[in-house]
C-alpha cells in the first residue's frame, strides 16, 4: 500500500488491526504486543515526514513494528529466562477437541516460540498473513532471498523438533 496523501492516522486506523494481530502473535503476549503497537506509532508519527510519498507504507510500518518487536524480545530476555508462549488465536487447530490435539496444538506453539526471532517473524508473515516473500523482505529488511531461506529454515526446525518430514 503506497502512501499516496495518506495521513498517519488513515494509515494507522487501516493498519493497526493487522499489526496488532501480527504482534501477538509474534510476542506471545497481547500486553506486550499492545505496547510494541503503540510505540510503533509513536515512532511512525516522529518519522511521518521523512517517509517518501511513493513509499510502501506498510512495508515501512511492519518494518517499524517488527524493530521494536526484536527489542521487546531482548530486553525480555534479559529480564527474565523464559519461555514465549506463541498466541494460539488463528491456528488452524484452535478449536481441537481431543487432549491428543491440544496436545499436539501447545508442542508446535512451544516449537514456534523457541525458533530465533526473525525466523519466526518470517513464518508468521508467510503463514499467518499470506505475504510473499518480497513483502516480508520489504517489512523485515534484507532481499528475498533471505526471507525465503528464513521461512525455509523456520519450517525444517519446526520438522525436526516435531518430526514431520524434511523438506
Amino acid at each position: 500500500m503506497v502512501r499516496s496523501g495518506l495521513s498517519l492516522a488513515d494509515l494507522a486506523e487501516r493498519h493497526r488491526p493487522e499489526l496488532l494481530a501480527y504482534l501477538v502473535r509474534f510476542l506471545g503476549d497481547e500486553h506486550d504486543a499492545q505496547d510494541v503497537c503503540q510505540e510503533t506509532f509513536l515512532r511512525a508519527q516522529r518519522a511521518f515526514a521523512r517517509l517518501r510519498p511513493d513509499s510502501n507504507s506498510r512495508a515501512w510500518l511492519y518494518r517499524i513494528a517488527t524493530h521494536n518487536a526484536l527489542s521487546t524480545l531482548r530486553r525480555r530476555s534479559r529480564m527474565v529466562a523464559r519461555r514465549v508462549d506463541v498466541e494460539l488465536d488463528g491456528l488452524p487447530a484452535r478449536g481441537a477437541t481431543s487432549g491428543e490435539q491440544r496436545l499436539q496444538l501447545v508442542a508446535v506453539t512451544t516449537a514456534v516460540s523457541g525458533l530465533p526471532p526473525r525466523q519466526r517473524a518470517a513464518l508468521m508473515l508467510r503463514q499467518f498473513h499470506g505475504l510473499a516473500y518480497a513483502e516480508i523482505a520489504a517489512m523485515l529488511g534484507g532481499n528475498e532471498a533471505a526471507a525465503r531461506a528464513n521461512v525455509y529454515q523456520a519450517i525444517k526446525k519446526l520438522r525436526a523438533l516435531l518430526g514431520g518430514p524434511n523438506p
